[in-house]
């Protein structure tokens, strides 16, 4: 009878040991999974970066749509005759016509066209070689001009219009300009109350409908 009361202690010991140990491992377990579920919601939230991240550089590398746009207009200043002056009684018109390219497309060929209304009133001068021939020179001139059509005479006297294409380039580039400079237009005087209209286009290898002059010269005698 001593024996079996000597061993009942030692037994239930053993059990709370026992139990102990479970409660620590089930402590143990309940804070890995905490863990891992903190750990696996910071790489849910990097993984969503990482996905925006993607569709940003996607948007940002794609290309943007070809596009033509052009403008173009007149840059200029009118000089009237002195009063009583015999020698020259002409109004001079003279400034520059700038193409501007605002599209990022290359422009090919380009092309100006001036029509003046009435079409016997006004005389173009400016940078304009009045042969088709090129002149063999060593130099190439920073700007030079030549009517498109041989007959261009007629098209002036009949029309009004002036056809030129530029001979020192034949681009231009997105954002850059072509530019026939210091134009002198002279107006020669007619009968009173006359109006002259002299209208700008420009036209390209990509723009072969053309585009009109954001601006007109008009000048009422």
């Amino acid at each position: 009878m001593i024996e079996m009361k000597s061993k009942q202690p030692y037994q239930t010991r053993k059990q709370d040991d026992s139990k102990l140990q479970l409660e620590q491992k089930v402590l143990h377990y309940r804070s890995e999974v905490a863990k891992y579920k903190q750990q696996a919601e910071e790489l849910k939230v990097l993984l969503k970066a990482s996905k925006q991240s993607d569709q940003g550089l996607s948007i940002e590398t794609t290309p943007p749509p070809t596009t033509t746009h052009a403008k173009a207009y007149f840059s200029y200043s009118t000089f009237l005759p002195k009063e009583n002056e015999q020698q020259d009684n002409q109004i001079h018109v003279i400034g520059h016509y700038v193409f501007e390219n605002t599209g990022n497309q290359i422009l090919h060929d380009p092309v100006f066209c001036f029509r003046t209304k009435p079409a016997n009133r006004v005389h173009i001068g400016g940078k304009i070689r009045m042969n088709q021939t090129h002149d063999q020179t060593w130099m190439t001139p920073k700007e030079e001009w030549i009517y498109v059509q041989n007959d261009w005479k007629e098209w002036v006297k009949t029309k009004g219009e002036h056809w030129l294409k530029p001979v020192h380039m034949d681009t231009i580039k997105p954002g850059e300009k072509a530019t026939f400079s210091n134009f002198d237009m002279v107006i020669s005087p007619g009968k009173q109350d006359e109006h002259v209209l002299i209208e700008g286009f420009c036209y390209a290898r990509e723009l072969q409908k053309g585009i009109a002059s954001v601006n007109t010269i008009s000048i009422y005698l």
